[in-house]
């Protein structure tokens, strides 16, 4: 009997009908109208899932977007859908290969303890993103959209700034300057020291790490229109350089990692400026797992993006194609 009451409080709740027509709506490409009477119709035959929480609106939107686009997502590896609402933690997602030396500056990091992660607010992709705005190739169909769609409102996390207003007299952060002075004199080898000596001053400098991977990352690319050898880089070193890379990047995550609650289930949106290191580290692991032809592996690092970040300011999305396409990184014109 409390089964049967659990359905009628689906099929008459309005909130839960337009909750889940919306949903379905940008989801898909039909339209509210058309979304809403095939919710009304599920929900008076009994078929939805109750409640409509998170897990309830996966299930529920795996139930009608068959029926409502005709297609059927499908991928070359890991689902978006298979995935658990939450997001996976470098230790899953790269298990037992972690780079010499990444646990050690992650526990250092971690034993000068680290602030939590603050909340925002909520973020719900249904009611922020209009898909009539996107981009013209922005697949609302895709399952990391979906994904992102079915998890409902989600906190929206703010990462701490390692320098909090007011700690740096002239306004400018290590890295400023060391960015700044390269540009100026163009010396390789001082800026490399100047972010080698920012994390030696500050161990929650993630962006300090993501710089020092984007530098090894241009170092092992033989193309690079940003660094100038005057003789390109064998194989062997462009793996070395590329491992060097893969490891200060894979540092960046870790330490970012420490400020989230196990398991984290919200956002942390490029447009908060405190999220962007860590992003671009993410961006970066992805890139060198790539270049290695670790596809699943990449693919995964993706996934997580796209669920921190569904409005995908770094064009994870296409990236994503290339991946499940396991397409060579060298075959494409796509560049970091």
């Amino acid at each position: 009997m409390g089964g049967g009451q659990d359905w009628h409080v689906v099929s008459t709740h309005r909130t839960h009908r337009t909750r889940l027509a919306r949903a379905l709506a940008a989801a898909s490409d039909i339209g509210y109208q058309t979304a809403l009477t095939r919710v009304i119709r599920a929900a008076d035959a009994g078929v939805l899932p109750y409640p409509l929480d998170a897990a309830g609106m996966r299930r529920a939107l795996d139930l009608l977007l068959p029926t409502a686009d005709g297609v059927a997502t499908t991928t070359s590896g890991t689902s978006a859908f298979a995935l658990e609402p939450r997001y996976y933690r470098l230790g899953e997602v790269c298990a037992g290969r972690l780079q010499p030396g990444v646990q050690q500056r992650i526990a250092r990091a971690g034993n000068l303890g680290t602030a939590a992660v603050r909340i925002r607010g909520r973020y719900d992709p249904v009611e922020i993103i209009d898909v009539d705005w996107v981009d013209d190739d922005f697949d609302t169909t895709s399952d990391w959209w979906r994904r992102a769609v079915a998890a409902v409102s989600r906190p929206d996390g703010a990462l701490p700034d390692p320098y909090p207003p007011g700690s740096q007299p002239d306004g400018y952060v290590p890295i400023d300057r060391a960015l700044d002075a390269w540009r100026a004199t163009g010396d390789l080898d001082t800026y490399e020291a100047a972010l080698r000596a920012i994390i030696r001053a500050q161990a929650f400098d993630i962006d300090a790490h993501a710089h020092l991977g984007n530098l090894y990352l241009d170092m092992a690319d033989p193309d690079s229109i940003k660094l100038e050898f005057a003789e390109p880089p064998d194989k062997p070193q462009q793996r070395a350089w590329l491992r060097t890379a893969f490891g200060h990047y894979q540092t960046a995550v870790g330490i970012a990692e420490l400020a989230l609650p196990e398991p984290y289930p919200g956002v942390l949106l490029w447009t908060e400026l405190d999220n962007r290191p860590f992003l671009r580290a993410l961006y970066g692991i992805t890139i060198v797992l790539w270049r290695l032809r670790r596809f699943s592996t990449a693919e995964k690092v993706l996934l997580n993006m796209l669920w921190l970040n569904p409005e995908d300011n770094q064009s994870a999305r296409e990236l994503l194609g290339h991946v499940r396409a396991q397409r060579a990184w060298e075959d494409t014109l796509l560049m970091h």
